[in-house]
């Protein structure tokens, strides 16, 4: 990697005058150098390390944590409770192990990339990547890398990988409804209607599925917008045209639940007996919902402690391992689901 000393080199000025280029202050630097200085930058793809070179020796001690994800930059992400319960976790965990933490949200891996090389982040943890870009991930960036909820085909694709029991969740979803009575159901995910549901949604929806298939019943999947208003376009419709065809729906997270029951209410529906919901995750916002939701929790602390764990051990031994962690999940009954009684 280039470095200051390697950029004044090329271009036959001094490190002072490459420095104060990178750094902006370029009141006494002629328009020429500047032009020749910015374009061997561009040429070594020079990246800043803003301090992490004088920690090189012990290590910078500061581990990245990226949601990359498109919609997260234009959309409120973070309205999702679970990205909160999450980063608090993480936070904890990090900061326990005697590391700090740098959070940020991104769209592609460059942006990744730049940051590991400018803050001499010394690990990772990465939540939102497509699996098609885990490879890309891998061969990019040299430190350590924990993957979260990375599947593909159902199985844990990255070569380090912390998620949960996603498909036994779904199936734990299906089976109380099945109990319940209802034979109308359907599982709500973010997706595009084309492509369908992919990632961690897709393995819950294949459990909740799988299991009204051995009852010779039919789930259906809803593919939802990913951002708010198109979302609540689609709650419209579904009340005006597709309710009837429901006694339960099984959401995949609980934001997306508490939406729904609040487009419901507007409309009059009476919950659960015009309709049962369950919802996946079991934030606070589930028990602070009317009704309160039964959901099949996770354990966003144990997920956390669990990647932290493993990033701190291939930091330390400066390699990585193939290892998979499956944290379990578990079904909380609460008021959001009513039993269809057979005639």
């Amino acid at each position: 990697m280039a470095t200051i000393k390697d950029i004044a080199q090329m271009t036959g000025v001094s490190p002072t005058t490459v420095a104060n280029v990178i750094h902006g202050r370029t009141s006494k630097v002629s328009e020429e150098t500047q032009k020749k200085v910015k374009q061997a930058l561009a040429e070594t793809n020079y990246t800043a390390h803003m301090g992490g070179r004088l920690l090189a020796k012990h290590g910078s001690k500061i581990i990245g944590v990226i949601i990359q994800d498109s919609t997260a930059v234009s959309d409120h992400i973070y309205d999702n409770p679970y990205q909160g319960e999450f980063l608090q976790a993480v936070e904890q965990s990090i900061g326990e192990a005697g590391y700090f933490m740098m959070f940020r949200r991104i769209s592609t891996i460059e942006e990744g990339l730049r940051l590991v090389e400018m803050w001499n982040l010394e690990g990772l943890i990465l939540s939102g990547s497509h699996s098609s870009e885990v490879k890309k991930w891998r061969e990019k960036i040299q430190v350590p890398i924990v993957f979260l909820d990375m599947y593909t085909e159902y199985t844990p694709l990255a070569q380090m990988n912390v998620g949960i029991e996603d498909y036994i969740g779904g199936r734990l979803a299906g089976e109380y409804l099945v109990e319940m009575g209802h034979e109308k159901v359907a599982f709500v995910a973010q997706g595009e209607v084309a492509k369908g549901i992919e990632g961690l949604d897709q393995v819950r929806g294949k459990g909740f599925q799988d299991v009204f298939k051995e009852h010779q019943l039919k789930a259906d999947i809803l593919c939802v917008p990913a951002l708010r208003g198109p979302y609540h376009n689609y709650l419209e419709q579904f009340v005006e045209q597709m309710l009837l065809n429901y006694t339960a729906l099984f959401f995949s997270s609980d934001l997306l639940a508490v939406q729904a029951i609040s487009h419901f209410y507007q409309h009059g529906l009476r919950l659960p007996k015009d309709l049962s919901i369950v919802s996946f995750d079991g934030t606070l916002l589930s028990q602070y919902a009317t009704p309160r939701l039964t959901v099949i929790q996770q354990d966003v602390t144990k997920k956390a402690l669990a990647a932290i764990e493993l990033l701190i051990q291939a930091i330390k031994k400066n390699t990585t391992e193939l290892k998979s962690v499956s944290i379990p999940v578990k079904l909380v009954v609460r008021e959001s689901v009513c039993r269809i009684e057979k005639n």
